[in-house]
């Protein structure tokens, strides 16, 4: 835990003006500011950073056009390449994107909204600039897919005595109410469905992003339109999901579910926390962020908490832990303009070891009133 000191940010905007900007939070101090605005290839619904090569990907509402950029220091990044969908995904948009955090370092990115949804994914080059595009695959025509979540691989890419895990990609079919998992070939990025996953009960529930556990074992989504967080099972053998487990609401028990709508879940980076936000549809209500106590096996063990938020949290409400430390994390907020920093408190040791806490607070805000941001925010340092 990385206390006593000055961590980066970088947000991107939903809608225009095109920028990514720098910001830069202080843990003793709670100072939270704007540094720079970069000036971006396009309002990005979302972004995503490549750590080993220290480069930025965005996927872009407009089309499916994707771009990455250097990050040249904390407050700094330079477009290096974008690359506008051909194939399947031919005009069509994307809401989401992400990289595999290890060789040969592919990004992803699906279509949304329906019909007719598509997936693709590019190489990129040794300083992690996007290359070409490698393949693009379909779903249903009935798919949107609105987020994505990659497998942990354990064997090395390289090696020449065991043949190479696949990469996993699993998909989030919000139109579709389904959970793909498909295997992507290292070599050509080809995608193979290995198995579709419909969710249980009536048809509705709108499965919006997803985060995967580190062990292989769990596979958590959250429901944009039923309000839950739902927990997976992974088959040991191929990494699909085979039975979900459980629902936890993220609403109050008197509030009607037709007033909101769920937006992002994401685990803390010890895997011990997860983090699920929910957006509220009318201006009188306020969205809420609640937090999950996670087990070794990545099994929830308890909601530990659920506090409102303090807007509706507009189109965003994008929640991003911090990598530093397990109690902060980053919100955004698009429609007001802002991004919060969180941090929970009422922490305690439990009888079996695990460290709960009871509630959380925003610590600090940063306003960027320009019209387009907040998308969501990523961490750096």
């Amino acid at each position: 835990m990385a206390h006593g000191a000055v961590h980066n940010l970088f947000v991107g905007n939903l809608r225009p003006p095109a920028s990514i900007y720098a910001l830069e939070f202080n843990d003793e101090t709670n100072d939270f500011k704007l540094l720079k605005n970069n000036t971006a290839d396009a309002s990005h619904a979302w972004i995503t950073f490549d750590y080993a090569k220290k480069n930025i990907y965005g996927s872009s509402l407009n089309e499916t056009r994707i771009a990455s950029y250097s990050v040249l220091n904390a407050t700094t990044v330079e477009l290096t390449r974008n690359i506008s969908a051909t194939g399947d995904c031919f005009n069509t948009t994307s809401a989401f994107v992400t990289a595999m955090p290890n060789p040969p370092y592919h990004v992803f990115t699906g279509s949304w909204p329906s019909p007719n949804a598509c997936g693709m994914s590019l190489s990129t080059s040794d300083t992690g600039a996007l290359t070409n595009i490698l393949s693009t695959w379909t779903y249903t025509n009935e798919s949107g897919i609105h987020g994505l979540a990659l497998s942990p691989r354990t064997t090395p890419s390289n090696t020449t005595t065991t043949p190479p895990q696949p990469q996993l990609l699993y998909s989030a079919d919000l139109n579709g109410d389904l959970l793909w998992t498909h295997a992507i070939n290292l070599t050509t990025g080809a995608a193979t469905e290995v198995a579709r996953f419909s969710m249980p009960g009536a048809a509705g529930a709108h499965p919006r992003h997803l985060a995967a556990h580190p062990n292989g074992a769990r596979l958590y989504a959250v429901m944009e339109a039923d309000n839950t967080v739902a927990e997976y099972v992974l088959d040991p053998a191929t990494g699909a999901v085979t039975k979900e487990v459980v629902r936890h609401s993220l609403l109050p028990i008197e509030a009607d579910t037709e007033r909101y709508w769920s937006a992002e879940v994401m685990l803390s980076a010890s895997g011990r926390y997860l983090w699920a936000s929910v957006r509220a549809k009318e201006e009188e209500d306020t969205g809420f962020v609640a937090v999950f106590l996670v087990g070794a096996d990545g099994g929830i063990v308890k909601k530990m908490f659920r506090v409102p938020t303090t807007t509706k949290g507009g189109k965003a409400n994008a929640v991003s832990p911090a990598f530093w430390d397990d109690e902060y994390a980053a919100m955004t907020d698009y429609g007001e303009g802002y991004v919060l920093m969180w941090r929970m408190d009422g922490k305690r040791e439990r009888p079996d070891g695990l460290i709960e806490y009871s509630s959380a607070k925003a610590v600090a805000k940063v306003d960027v009133k320009d019209g387009g941001c907040c998308a969501n925010a990523i961490w750096y340092s």
